[in-house]
């Protein structure tokens, strides 16, 4: 059977329809069994009218279809073409039994009342306009075939008389179209209700989508609790900077993460309190599974629902222990700045008397006949007068270090210089163990070369020291494209150089403890036996004046490392300058 489907120019939206379709004829088939046979088994009569076997063999055979129907219903490939087959067999169905109920005293022509609502419900105003046009017609047939005797149907009692069989059609075919008006009317209105609601749920997953979008693309991390503080939702961010899948945080408690975060609720719901709560900021310190540890800064948040209640919390924090070791080393170098300001005057007028003293020893002791006790004594003068002499020399170097005189230089090549003069050294002994990697030279870097060869002869004079007995210092050098600074958003990105040289000094030593390593690079600090304290603060003041920077990594028992960032080529960007305009900014 080839259907035109203009006709039908609606498809049934999803194959629910059509199910609900099937399912529908099964009811109402099942419905007219029951009655018919209740009323002929309990009353003794027949239902409207006399049936015979023929309507039971009728409506069985109607089931059979049914059946048929849902055997082919996952094989079709033409979903909108079996539907159509099956409203016109529907239609020939009801006009069946129209025929063998009696023909124009059946009363099963309100069955097409059925018919013409389904067609509406899949095709709308057309289909249900077309279902009753074809059910005016089938009916029309029949009565007209009965009132010229061409057909004389199973239940038919008395002839049928013209005017009761027009006026009878004309009876059928007002509620047809009346039906078919009213079922279209409902279904148009029903479509487009239904064409709304699915707009506004594809708006609504756009703009969930677009919100979810936007929170995973967030450079800071976001976590959200319930009252209990159980962790729902996490994005990628939280994730990364906790070093944890989503998968494995949900269903935990955020006070496994923050210990300290039962406070910060508490202040919280005070703050919420009050007519105009002032939100703050926070900071902890986080250490994940592998021991990193991480500085985080966060601000706590109420989370409620549409109606104002309060459901949840919260959680947006950044990953700030970068931030804190630029404060830390901003710290370092107020401290550094008013100490060398205030103590190279010092220094300067300690100096001078003490060349005077030392003179005067070394007179008297040319011109004195001293015994063996004095002889000692003087020695102990002049080798302690030395020792200031060379203390205030090295401060004087860290307060006012000479003129940078920078230029292109081989990296490598001043490495192995000051080897060379390392080895020979009292610092060195035999127990050391020199290792300096092939590969690395043609390294070129915008240095003073004397002023880096004093910070790699302190470093190597730290690192003897840190080997009391047998072990390694090994020397790498390389370039790298990281920048190793984290510099300010308000320097131009192109005051940064885009190459830097790195220099590690790694040895096998003691190590430096945790609460050691914050301070190794202030003046005057040290833990050795006749230390100045000033070794590491020279270093630390060249490489800075260098445009540079210097980190430790370090664990006791098992040896420290010291890289040493320089610039391949000149830069603009200093922490001078840095300094400055973060302390404008401040005051701003």
């Amino acid at each position: 059977m080839k259907v035109n489907q203009t006709l039908f120019p609606d498809p049934p939206k999803t194959l629910t329809q059509v199910k609900g379709l099937m399912v529908s004829r099964i009811i109402i088939l099942s419905l007219l069994l029951v009655i018919t046979y209740l009323f002929q088994l309990y009353e003794k009569k027949a239902f409207f009218i006399s049936t015979t076997n023929r309507f039971y063999y009728f409506i069985g055979l109607f089931y059979l279809v049914t059946i048929i129907y849902a055997f082919l219903l996952n094989r079709v490939k033409n979903l909108r073409r079996f539907v159509i087959v099956q409203m016109v067999i529907d239609h020939l169905f009801i006009a069946g039994l129209i025929y063998y109920t009696g023909g124009k005293e059946s009363f099963f022509a309100v069955t097409y009342f059925f018919t013409i609502i389904g067609s509406s419900l899949l095709f709308y105003k057309r289909g249900a306009f077309y279902s009753a046009s074809l059910s005016t017609f089938l009916l029309g047939l029949i009565l007209i075939f009965q009132l010229y005797g061409w057909i004389h149907p199973p239940g038919q009692s008395v002839a049928p008389e013209p005017k009761q069989t027009f006026y009878s059609l004309i009876t059928y075919l007002t509620a047809y179209y009346i039906v078919a008006f009213l079922s279209s009317a409902i279904s148009e209105e029903l479509k487009k209700k239904k064409g709304e609601l699915i707009q506004k749920q594809v708006d609504y997953e756009q703009l969930e989508a677009f919100n979810r979008n936007i929170v995973q693309s967030l450079d800071s991390g976001l976590l959200t609790t319930d009252l209990h503080g159980k962790i729902n939702f996490l994005n990628r961010t939280a994730e990364k900077i906790l070093n944890r899948r989503g998968e494995e945080l949900k269903e935990s408690f955020i006070s496994d993460l923050f210990p300290e975060i039962g406070r910060y609720l508490e202040g919280l719901k005070k703050k919420l309190s009050c007519a105009s709560p002032d939100y703050q900021r926070y900071e902890t310190l986080l250490s994940d599974e592998q021991g990193r540890k991480v500085f985080l800064g966060f601000s706590i948040s109420p989370l409620t629902d549409p109606e104002g209640s309060l459901i949840g919390y919260t959680l947006i924090f950044q990953d700030i222990t970068r931030f804190k070791e630029m404060e830390e080393q901003m710290k370092r170098f107020d401290r550094m700045a008013a100490i060398g300001s205030l103590a190279a005057g010092m220094a300067h007028e300690i100096r001078n008397p003490l060349a005077s003293l030392s003179g005067s020893i070394q007179m008297l002791k040319s011109e004195l006949l001293l015994d063996q006790q004095q002889e000692h004594l003087m020695e102990i003068i002049l080798r302690e007068s030395e020792r200031l002499n060379a203390l205030i020399t090295d401060f004087l170097l860290f307060a006012h270090p000479p003129q940078t005189n920078r230029s292109n230089w081989d990296i490598g090549k001043i490495i192995d210089e000051t080897l060379e003069l390392f080895r020979h050294s009292p610092s060195f002994h035999h127990g050391l163990r020199i290792i300096r990697p092939d590969g690395n030279g043609n390294i070129y870097a915008c240095v003073d070369p004397d002023q880096i060869r004093q910070v790699l002869w302190n470093l190597f004079i730290n690192a003897a020291q840190a080997i009391p007995e047998n072990g390694e210092i090994r020397i790498d050098l390389k370039k790298v494209t990281d920048s190793p600074i984290t510099k300010p958003s308000f320097l131009n990105p192109r005051e940064q150089p885009s190459e830097w040289v790195q220099i590690a000094i790694t040895d096998s030593g003691v190590g430096i403890a945790p609460q050691e390593k914050e301070k190794i690079f202030e003046p005057f600090y040290t833990n050795k036996e006749g230390g100045t304290g000033l070794g590491l603060s020279i270093v630390h003041k060249i490489i800075e004046n260098h445009d540079g920077l210097i980190k430790v990594e370090s664990e006791v028992g098992k040896g420290s490392t010291f890289r040493i960032f320089l610039p391949t080529s000149l830069s603009s960007f200093n922490f001078h300058q840095w300094n400055e305009m973060r302390l404008r900014d401040d005051k701003g």
